[in-house]
């Protein structure tokens, strides 16, 4: 049964893509499997229906990963992904892995949570709260910084170089996140990473 990754044409998107043959990819852009804006989806439309109710798992990714967009870009974010992890309770999508951010907890000491860190946190607890029913798996992966280009690693702050995923990394995490999908281990019910 086939994946569904939503924002499929953004950065991460395109890389889960290529990485998970047969997912059914979700975008406001056109090259999109499904042409659609999560804030106006209908999540009973004929194509989001068929795609919805045969897919085994779900990967959020549709949410701006620009941490000093107005405080509006976070709360659409909250609240687009508050409709989508209902509509995968009403299919009973049983993998879900939403996105979250180090941003929800920062660690470097210059750093201190903002709007979008606290959106990142409503993510973690829509996961926790989706997996109270049995039989469901949802994690919030704290996704490393995933650059367009590699090549970005250079010139790029000491704080963000130690949290960089390379695709091989993005993959493996995200793999264990939606539960031995390839043949990786299962980690517990719920994880934050």
């Amino acid at each position: 049964m086939p994946l569904i990754v939503t924002g499929s044409e953004g950065n991460i998107g395109r890389r889960l893509m290529a990485a998970f043959p047969g997912a059914i990819g979700i975008d406001r852009h056109p090259d999109a499997d499904i042409d659609e804006d999560l804030s106006t989806i209908d999540y009973e439309a004929t194509i989001v229906r068929r795609a919805f109710e045969t897919c085994d798992g779900l990967i959020h990714l549709a949410t701006s990963a620009d941490v000093e967009a107005p405080d509006s870009v976070h709360w659409r974010a909250v609240v687009d992904g508050a409709r989508l992890v209902e509509a995968c309770a009403g299919y009973n999508i049983p993998r879900l892995v939403l996105p979250s951010s180090d941003w929800a907890e920062p660690r470097a000491a210059a750093l201190r949570i903002n709007v979008y860190g606290h959106s990142k946190r409503v993510f973690e607890a829509m996961a926790a709260m989706y997996a109270m029913t049995p039989g469901r798996r949802a994690v919030a992966l704290r996704y490393g910084w995933v650059p367009k280009d590699p090549s970005d690693l250079e010139d790029a702050p000491d704080w963000l170089r130690v949290n960089y995923w390379d695709d091989a990394r993005l993959i493996a995490e995200v793999s264990a996140a939606l539960g031995d999908y390839q043949g990786g281990k299962v980690r517990s019910e719920i994880d934050h990473f």
